[in-house]
């Protein structure tokens, strides 16, 4: 009897009902404040996150940035803007969008024949007839100026600072420069992760000057940013400096070795995202505001399941302690196994309802 009384009465409502709920909650909780969890294992992996390593355009910068030189699309002739037009058409870095963004404005085109292809940290490239256009990193064209075809002279100044290139068999025949805009509550938030004892990074492949202007702009110290890295820089660094605590947030290919190497992977919601099946998480919005949404959330989350444990355990010595001792009878096991699932249910509601608070 006192057997059959154990076996009755200790039961795991606590364990088996509550922890999946509070998960679920906590799901949903984030789906309100634009933040899409696609992994059941992120959030044990989440409380092991100290580092956060941010890739910079479109991650903490808006996804598409102002052309600061509109002029040079004008100056191009109808061959080099239907071949621009095929380059940026499907490409879906910042700067790509902006400029296919500029060349619809001005009209339509029918694209060139031919294969667009992107190297990874570079730029995307087309060869067409007897040309091979490029659009890319301004020290990615030096490799083809050794046997150029065509046009004998950059249509802009060799003087001029380096910006986004645009080239025909190796020959410059634009250069656009773009200005970035750091996304809205970026440094508010940058500034709260920080305060969580969270390691803020930035590694970009972007140039020196553009990486140092932007964490200035956040406020982040010198020693954590990195640019003009590859991706392999990237991955590698992660690798080198804890990957089994980092958590990546990114936005295009040349994050996707990054992602591989990190713990934890997010991306924001931008068009036909290329990290979204790579990512544990995607989060809406102008702001990066659902990176400390995720981490208050699983805050919310870790410490219900701690008390969900803790009257799991309390509930069951009382249970098998009255069993033990023959104190057990149909009617305390009628009125305590039903409280105790209510209990675990009122636990569950009242630890999460802060986290359903948008």
């Amino acid at each position: 009897a006192i057997v059959t009384a154990i076996l009755v009465v200790s039961c795991p409502c606590a364990i088996g009902l509550a922890f999946p709920l509070a998960d679920e909650m906590a799901t949903t909780a984030l789906r309100k404040r634009g933040v899409f969890v696609r992994v059941a294992d992120l959030w044990p992996r989440l409380a092991r996150v100290r580092k956060i390593v941010f890739d910079k355009t479109g991650t903490l910068t808006l996804e598409t940035p102002a052309l600061t030189n509109p002029e040079v699309l004008t100056m191009l002739d109808a061959e080099s803007r239907v071949a621009l037009f095929t380059l940026v058409s499907d490409n879906l870095h910042p700067v790509g969008r902006c400029l296919h963004e500029q060349l619809l404005a001005s009209g339509g085109f029918v694209p060139l024949a031919g294969e667009v292809t992107e190297v990874v940290g570079c730029g995307v490239e087309l060869v067409s007839g007897v040309h091979r256009w490029t659009l890319g990193r301004g020290s990615w064209t030096e490799v083809m100026k050794s046997n150029p075809i065509g046009y004998s002279a950059p249509l802009i100044p060799a003087g001029e600072a380096a910006g986004t290139e645009f080239c025909c068999d190796g020959v410059v025949r634009a250069r656009f420069h773009f200005a970035e805009k750091a996304r809205l509550d970026a440094r508010e938030e940058v500034a709260a992760l920080a305060r969580r004892g969270l390691e803020i990074q930035i590694l970009s492949g972007d140039r020196r000057e553009k990486v140092d202007t932007l964490a200035a702009e956040l406020g982040l110290k010198p020693e954590n940013v990195r640019s003009e890295f590859s991706p392999h820089d990237k991955a590698s660094w992660i690798e080198q400096h804890g990957a089994d605590e980092v958590l990546m947030l990114g936005d295009g290919a040349n994050d996707s070795l990054a992602f591989d190497q990190a713990l934890c992977r997010g991306t924001p919601v931008i068009h036909r995202g290329l990290l979204a099946q790579k990512a544990d998480f995607y989060y809406l919005g102008r702001g990066i505001g659902g990176i400390r949404s995720l981490f208050e959330v699983n805050d919310a989350r870790r410490r219900t399941h701690r008390w969900l444990l803790a009257f799991s355990i309390s509930y069951n010595l009382l249970a098998v302690g009255l069993a033990v001792t023959n104190h057990m009878n149909p009617l305390i096991a009628a009125i305590i196994m039903p409280g105790s699932s209510l209990l675990s249910l009122a636990i569950v509601a009242q630890g999460m309802r802060r986290a359903n608070r948008v």
